[in-house]
């Protein structure tokens, strides 16, 4: 008996649905040694690269508008993983900066995600790999918006 959602979607759309659903909860049980959440990495890898950049740059490096990403601020300098800090020359300004906590944390989730890049081409060639890295690729270029970068 099909269950009621793959009644309704095509075959794509639900193996989709699935890889998504699985992928979250692979996430979630073996991120517990990573002190981060998952829309954190990325923000400490930029100012990891960029240290002592502004809170404009990284929402603009994300493609977010700054205050999208004020909360997660907040809470990754409150969890010791950033400062942020006036500029001397434009009080105007505030400087983020990654902390050792912060390098720490973000090398263990670097060393995650590659673990969990093993894990989801398990069994794959690397032209198999490529192939899918490509059209993946391809499709989020399909769904951007005109603007988008």
């Amino acid at each position: 008996m099909k269950n009621c959602l793959e009644s309704r979607m095509n075959a794509f759309e639900v193996e989709f649905h699935k890889l998504l659903r699985l992928r979250r909860a692979r996430l979630m049980s073996l991120i517990n040694n990573v002190e981060l959440f998952p829309g954190q990495i990325p923000i400490l890898a930029i100012i990891d690269g960029n240290n002592g950049c502004t809170q404009k740059e990284i929402g603009g490096n994300m493609k977010f508008k700054a205050a999208s990403i004020t909360d997660s601020l907040k809470r990754m300098e409150k969890a010791g993983l950033i400062n942020r800090e006036q500029d001397d020359k434009d009080l105007r300004i505030t400087r983020v900066y990654i902390t050792d906590v912060g390098k720490e944390q973000l090398e263990k989730a670097v060393k995650f995600s590659r673990n969990f890049e093993e894990i989801y081409f398990a069994g794959f060639s690397t032209e198999e790999k490529e192939t899918l890295t490509s059209l993946l690729k391809k499709m989020n270029n399909n769904l951007k918006i005109e603007g988008d970068d």
